[in-house]
């Protein structure tokens, strides 16, 4: 109840990884973050993976990205809830199908920006990932997406 009123309030929320883990109501949860796994039927891999960014060009989230990121780290699929109702910016392929990685949901005035990557910390010291999470904080907030990407690079990521 709180995270719908949060929402309706025009609140936003960013969910990573296992945030997504719904158990035991992954469809209720779904149903305000877009998309959510569920122990026992949703899948998992500790694996290399090509991110492929789906969203347009010129999408503020993942505007200058490359259209293809490799990582180490844990996909879920097949998830809960209905991928029409999500804007699918990034996916990854497995069992010979892409599945959504990175999406963003809009619920009343509520913004929601999911991440299934981020298993493991050194997902987090990628600058792209950085710069992705950053991003979709900002449009999580309604702010300017670009507003915080300044923190995506590290002085030691200059060395």
């Amino acid at each position: 109840r709180q995270l719908d009123d949060f929402l309706a309030r025009g609140g936003g929320v960013v969910v990573l990884h296992s945030a997504t883990i719904g158990n035991p109501d992954s469809a209720q949860l779904a149903q305000r973050i877009g998309l959510a796994s569920e122990s026992g039927r949703t899948k998992y891999l500790h694996t290399p993976l090509v991110l492929q960014i789906v969203a347009p060009t010129n999408h503020p989230i993942t505007r200058g990205l490359p259209p293809q990121i490799q990582f180490i780290d844990e996909p879920y699929w097949p998830l809960i809830g209905d991928p029409k109702n999500i804007e699918v910016l990034a996916t990854t392929e497995q069992d010979g199908k892409a599945w959504p990685m990175v999406w963003t949901f809009q619920k009343g005035k509520g913004r929601v920006f999911a991440s299934i990557l981020g298993h493991y910390t050194w997902t987090f010291d990628d600058p792209f990932f950085r710069i992705l999470i950053l991003r979709g904080i900002g449009w999580a907030a309604g702010a300017d997406p670009a507003a915080l990407e300044h923190l995506a690079i590290k002085a030691t990521d200059l060395k």
